[in-house]
């Protein structure tokens, strides 16, 4: 009986994204909401009433600074409630955030990670070859800090800069946080081999490594990666 193939179906490149929360305190935000909601909806009783009441009585001669009392006060209370983080984005295409346009560093171009527990920092490379920082603060992204680390641990063992101790308070990432979103495609063709620098001309000549996704020929893949990956399984890989 002949042997079964192994499955072809491509590895699910997938990562968590993370919404940053607000600084301020909840209660302060509610609280300057409502008294907006309430100063607000006064003037506009005292300039549009007339609907309500049926009468021709004119608008109150006030109501329109009611009204922008109001809308000043609704305004302060999104404002402190909104956070200035950006969202972030980490997986196994790099870490990303999402400003605009969105900055992503992958693995295979972050330089350093560093940090002191209330603020994680990679600092890299750009997909583009632009110096990029990328800093993840805990006030605004406590869920995301673990997850970088991980990550950063994983993928890029070697540029992590960041002290045992501090390590440790960080902990253990959880499964029940952020997001989980399929990662942009990974685009091959045009890059160059990390090992010989010739360039990928042909996606089914790419072999990808699956820790930090540095690209190499078929022809020029070593037995590990740079970032200390084995490439074994990945250098005998057949075109689908």
């Amino acid at each position: 009986m002949a042997a079964k193939k192994k499955s072809t179906k491509p590895r699910e490149r997938t990562e968590r994204r993370f919404v940053p929360r607000s600084t301020a305190s909840p209660m302060v935000v509610y609280v300057v909401g409502a008294i907006g909601a309430i100063v607000l909806g006064a003037g506009a009783f005292g300039q549009f009433g007339n609907a309500i009441r049926k009468t021709q009585i004119d608008p109150v001669s006030w109501a329109p600074w009611v009204l922008a009392v109001g809308a000043v006060i609704v305004a302060i209370a999104i404002w402190i409630g909104t956070s200035t983080d950006a969202a972030i984005r980490v997986g196994v295409a790099g870490i990303a955030e999402e400003r605009n346009p969105t900055k992503r560093i992958p693995w295979w171009r972050v330089e350093d990670v560093s940090g002191d527990g209330e603020n994680i920092i990679v600092h890299g490379k750009d997909e583009a070859g632009v110096d990029t920082t990328i800093r993840v603060s805990r006030r605004g992204l406590p869920d995301a800090i673990p997850w970088v680390l991980r990550e950063a641990r994983d993928r890029a063992p070697e540029q992590v800069e960041v002290a045992a101790d501090v390590i440790k308070k960080i902990g253990k990432p959880s499964k029940e946080v952020g997001e989980v979103v399929p990662c942009p495609p990974l685009q091959v063709v045009g890059r160059h081999c990390a090992d010989s620098d010739k360039v990928i001309s042909y996606e089914p000549d790419a072999r990808v490594c699956p820790r930090c996704e540095r690209v190499y020929h078929k022809d020029h893949t070593p037995k590990s990666c740079v970032c200390g990956a084995s490439l074994a399984d990945v250098k005998s890989e057949e075109s689908a």
